[in-house]
């Protein structure tokens, strides 16, 4: 564990082992991501884009709290075409991932180094194990304790760095639609497309089943009755 560690300090940034330690505890911290309320707030800036203008545009802006929104919605005041929007954005979306992937390839090499350091352990632990031939009581404790540092290397690699691996490669994914929905969303904004239009469009990456609820949250509404979620039993 400690000769993985230290391989991997030298190897990476500490930079990126204190970015790492961050988003591993955003990511167990943080609730599953809803993209609904992000696209209900896009189509409220819409409206009041097209409906308010500028300066109210830019009032609303000052409570958006997800930085990649705030700061597309604020070049769409500042007066930049869509195209040097998009340039922008998307140059900051891939330093962004870049730091991501660094910190996911942290968590594969450590995965990677772990069951190579246990083997080292068991080898130092075979020549400790024939230095003491003579003492038959000693080889089965000197055996025992050199496949034990296999043992550790591979449950650290499988049970702790590559699981921690997968987990923050699929926390990535799921930011990455959330980035596209407000890449997306900032388009429309800046084109001053209609709200119904930017909603029909964002509303595609909020997956099919999670269109039925919300139509059926809507059939109940719209039909003066609670959602099945508030009935009483």
């Amino acid at each position: 564990m400690a000769g993985s560690l230290l391989s991997a300090f030298i190897a990476f940034p500490l930079k990126t082992f204190r970015d790492l330690f961050k988003s591993l505890m955003a990511v167990y911290k943080q609730e599953a991501i809803d993209n609904e309320p992000l696209v209900q707030e896009m189509v409220k800036l819409a409206v009041i884009w097209r409906r308010h203008g500028i300066i109210a545009l830019e009032n609303a802006k000052n409570r958006v709290d997800n930085v990649f929104l705030n700061k597309g919605v604020e070049l769409v005041i500042d007066g930049y075409n869509r195209f040097d929007i998009r340039n922008i954005m998307e140059k900051d979306y891939e330093l962004y991932f870049s730091r991501k992937e660094s910190q996911v390839n942290v968590l594969n090499t450590l995965a990677k180094l772990a069951p190579v350091f246990g083997f080292v352990g068991t080898i130092l632990g075979l020549i400790n194990v024939l230095n003491n031939v003579e003492d038959p009581a000693q080889i089965g404790k000197g055996m025992a304790l050199a496949l034990l540092t296999t043992l550790y290397g591979i449950l650290f690699a499988n049970f702790l760095f590559f699981p921690l691996a997968k987990k923050l490669s699929e926390h990535t994914k799921a930011e990455a639609t959330v980035l596209n929905i407000i890449l997306e969303g900032v388009m429309d904004i800046a084109d001053q497309k209609t709200s119904k239009s930017i909603s029909h469009r964002l509303n595609s990456y909020l997956g099919i089943n999670h269109l039925s609820h919300m139509k059926k949250e809507r059939e109940y509404l719209h039909g003066g009755r609670s959602t099945p979620q508030t009935q009483s039993p």
